[in-house]
């Protein structure tokens, strides 16, 4: 539904109750009786509850309304003067010549201060059932709803301003947004649609590093999709930090049910994915959610970003959507100093912050290639320095307070690889990789040439082995040291890179290349492009592949991952593919003692330390499961813990009844709480499958 405000102006005959009231202009108001009559005559004549009006302020000659409506059109001027006329000019108020000054949209916080304004100037009284429908639209949207500690709403107008598909491409370059945003204004803006609002026949994803560049996106699509008659209203709902919540549905159907005709954003956040494939509440956030996105999708919009660190809830909520609505994926772009800059000017214009050519290109750095959110972490960055050293100026010199953070070290990718138990020989790869790119650096210095060498490899090994964690570390060392531009890491499989039908198969290589520009691209279970079930489409994809590790290999690293065996039948498909995978790394299965060294780290980095009673115990666990046929590696250790914890939880509840819990006994795990489903899994013997706390 819309929320709209208007103001009318009007003469009034002699023998009208209105006129009559008119006389008494020492009163600030006309009289509260005219305009209690007056609203519940209006809310009496609502269209069949389409369009609600109603009197919120007056003053000699002119009337200021609320409107809202639920006809999932656009309110034009036409249309509410035919409805203000039908009520206004019969009797008793026998009001002439109305004349429409303004007509616009507004929030719907807006609306419901104006309806209270219209309570406390006594224009409206609950005398009769009609009133209250107004009551309860106003009361549906709460100050809860904006102000939550279970999940946080902005709601904005979008711009309506003039934008025809040449300004959108515009304004898109300038945001540095990716081709396939750009593929999907030509679409919004095709002839081949109707100028007229039926439905929304696809939603969408978008993808970015950072929240403010993916909001600027949403909101040049959502100016778009208005500009084309795509969407009834301008209102948007921003929804985000919506992690360990406790919300209810029918909370959330308000929400929904007011945005129709409008937009809904869901930043698809998620602090508990840390707890993995065991947390319940990602599940049951995407659970609930899903039927309600799909309720609603035919009448709202929706939007949902995904951000880099929300890859649990994301592909939960948009797994149980993917069969109900369609949706278009797009991914933030990249660009050069050029593009970067242009982007920064266009946010500095919008906050009013005067920048000169000299700050921008200090703000860049030294770097030639940026993604959009790159540049808005920089102009984020700015602002809050620009708000100590030249508005509050009294802080310019001020000292700061620095707090270690023990996590500092994490941070660090080459750090963490070293950490990491096991995986010698990659950690001997990657240091003569780091000691070549110094020798290169010094060898630029006496204007020798440089000596490139090709950094395509294949990851070989079962799962759970560590291919993935590494192939993401190593995109972060090889940018921090300059042997990468950008240290992008796009992960795909044999869906991402074989199309539906002839001709699309190579295109979408291409896509993925373009993606990974500056970084890496990770192929899992790349052996799966020579299986059988569509073999031509998995060639090409193959040959497209070889074509363009020649055509980027000073930009593109590809790491190839999947079963050893199965991946000796991939390289032998093509000679050409073979020729340029310079490293074949294996990830070997962990031993027991192994498994025990990623248990006690994963433990130490959530803050628990094991006793020798559970290390011995867990031993034994991982000696059992390592004689069975894909136990899983690292992921079993990650989901016994997990299970662990779980367990733990339940323990200290049951032995602290109504007592305080201390700290110590929230860091201590015992033996029994390592009894968990997973552990019985493996097990000799066989037990019911179900989940065993």
């Amino acid at each position: 539904m819309q929320f709209y405000q208007s103001k009318v102006t009007f003469d009034s005959k002699k023998n009208g109750k209105v006129a009559a009231v008119m006389t008494n202009r020492l009163k600030k108001y006309w009289g509260e009786e005219i305009f209690q009559d007056l609203n519940e005559f209006c809310l009496g004549f609502s269209n069949e509850k389409k369009i609600f009006t109603a009197v919120y302020n007056a003053g000699i000659g002119e009337l200021e309304f609320i409107i809202v409506s639920n006809a999932m059109a656009r309110l034009e001027k036409t249309i509410l003067m035919k409805h203000l006329e039908n009520i206004l000019m019969c009797e008793p108020f026998c009001l002439k010549n109305l004349k429409i000054k303004f007509l616009e949209e507004i929030t719907s916080e807006n609306f419901k201060k104006l309806f209270n304004e219209a309570e406390n100037n006594g224009f409206m009284i609950l005398r009769v059932n009609i009133l209250r429908e107004i009551r309860k639209i106003s009361e549906n949207f709460s100050d809860s709803f904006f102000n939550s500690n279970e999940l946080e709403i902005e709601e904005f107008l979008i711009d309506n301003a003039e934008l025809s598909l040449q300004k959108a491409l515009a304004e898109s370059k300038k945001l540095m947004c990716e081709e396939s945003f750009v593929e999907e204004l030509q679409r919004i803006y095709s002839d081949k649609n109707p100028k007229k609002f039926f439905g929304h026949p696809v939603h969408y994803k978008i993808t970015a590093h950072n929240s403010g560049g993916a909001r600027n996106m949403a909101k040049l699509l959502c100016r778009a999709l208005y500009e084309n008659k795509r969407l009834v209203g301008r209102c948007v709902n921003f929804i985000h930090k919506i992690g360990e919540i406790n919300f209810g549905k029918c909370d959330l159907e308000q929400i929904f049910e007011q945005s129709a005709g409008g937009t809904i954003i869901l930043e698809m956040f998620s602090s508990g994915e840390e707890f993995g494939d065991y947390a319940p509440h990602i599940e049951e956030i995407a659970k609930t959610l899903a039927p309600l996105v799909k309720t609603f999708s035919n009448n709202t919009l929706f939007i949902f970003i995904e951000l880099e660190e929300t890859s649990a809830f994301a592909s939960r909520l948009l797994r149980n959507l993917q069969e109900d609505i369609y949706l278009i994926d797009i991914k933030e772009g990249r660009g050069n100093r050029a593009d970067a800059k242009k982007y920064l000017k266009i946010l500095a214009e919008q906050d009013n912050f005067e920048i000169d050519d000299a700050e921008f290109e200090n703000l860049l750095g030294n770097k030639t290639a940026f993604c959009a959110s790159e540049v808005y972490e920089i102009y984020s960055t700015m602002c809050h320095n620009k708000l100590r050293d030249r508005v509050y100026l009294a802080y310019k010199q001020a000292s700061r307070l620095m707090i270690v953070n023990d996590e500092t070290t994490r941070a660090n990718a080459y750090q963490t690889l070293q950490e990491m138990i096991g995986l010698e020989k990659i950690k001997s790869l990657v240091n003569q990789i780091l000691d070549n790119a110094k020798i290169q650096k010094a060898r630029s210095k006496f204007g020798l040439a440089q000596q490139k060498i090709s950094l395509h490899m294949i990851f070989t090994g079962t799962p759970g082995t560590a291919k993935t964690t590494v192939a993401r570390l190593l995109a972060k060392i090889f940018s921090q040291e300059g042997i990468l531009e950008s240290g992008e890491f796009i992960e795909c499989g044999r869906s991402d890179l074989i199309g539906e039908y002839v001709g699309q198969t190579a295109p979408k290589v291409k896509h993925l290349f373009r993606l990974a520009s500056g970084g890496i691209l990770f192929i899992d279970e790349a052996y799966s492009l020579v299986d059988d079930y569509r073999k031509s489409y998995g060639d090409e994809a193959i040959s497209t592949i070889v074509q363009e590790m020649e055509n980027s290999r000073d930009d593109v690293i590809v790491i190839f991952a999947g079963y050893p065996d199965k991946m000796k039948t991939f390289l032998e498909r093509n000679e050409g593919l073979k020729s340029r995978i310079a490293f074949h790394l294996d990830f070997p299965n962990y031993n027991a003692k192994e498994l025990l060294q990623i248990l006690q780290l994963m433990a130490k980095n959530k803050g628990f330390n094991l006793n020798s009673a559970i290390e011995q115990h867990c031993l034994e666990i991982f000696s059992n499961a390592c004689n069975k046929e894909n136990f899983g590696n690292g992921r079993f250790v990650r989901n016994l813990l997990e299970q662990a914890l779980l367990k733990q939880s339940q323990r200290i509840v049951a032995e602290n009844s109504g007592k305080e819990i201390g700290k110590a006994e929230l860091l201590q795990l015992k033996v029994e709480d390592f009894e968990v489903n997973v552990v019985e899994q493996y097990s000799n013997s066989t037990s019911a499958i179900g989940f065993k706390i």
